[in-house]
């Protein structure tokens, strides 16, 4: 199957959510302040997306493994955050976060999509692979999800400036 039959045959939500992961990608280039609750909109969204996908998956695979597949990506995901802490965050004083700027996210985004692109092509084209395609869609979007949330959750407080 050649590339651009898969490209469209592909339905149109898959590019409005390409869309909106280029968008919040391009709003993290650069350094902001914001509610901790918006800093993690983009942890919120791909949770959704790979919470969409364990349902869908547990229709055909069952539920064992679907949960397995997210749960193994989610303990990746959250190892690598405690493991591996981005310490250019701040929490602020009231619930409040500073994000660096950086092209990481959008580059993070990016990936997920094409991993998840990808996986759903080759479980289209290839269904004696689709439970191995699909989960493995899934363990990654879970690992970004967690990682997400925990890099957010864990970063350190900015230091308090005390009047001499």
């Amino acid at each position: 199957m050649h590339a651009g039959n898969i490209a469209a045959g592909a339905p149109a939500w898959v590019y409005v959510l390409l869309v909106g992961l280029i968008v919040l990608g391009v709003r993290r280039l650069r350094t902001r302040e914001m509610p901790v609750a918006v800093a993690l909109l983009p942890s919120l969204a791909f949770l959704l997306w790979s919470l969409m996908g364990v349902a869908i998956f547990a229709r055909t695979a069952g539920a064992v493994p679907a949960a397995s597949a997210w749960a193994v990506g989610a303990a990746i995901g959250a190892a690598s955050g405690v493991l591996l802490p981005d310490r250019r965050g701040l929490r602020l004083p009231g619930g409040r976060v500073r994000q660096p700027g950086s092209p990481v996210p959008l580059i993070l985004y990016m990936s997920v999509f094409v991993v998840r692109f990808a996986c759903g092509a080759w479980a289209a084209i290839v269904p004696a692979s689709a439970i191995l395609a699909t989960a493995i869609g899934i363990a990654v979007s879970a690992a970004v999800t967690t990682r997400l949330i925990v890099g957010v959750l864990r970063w350190t407080p900015a230091p308090s400036i005390t009047a001499a």
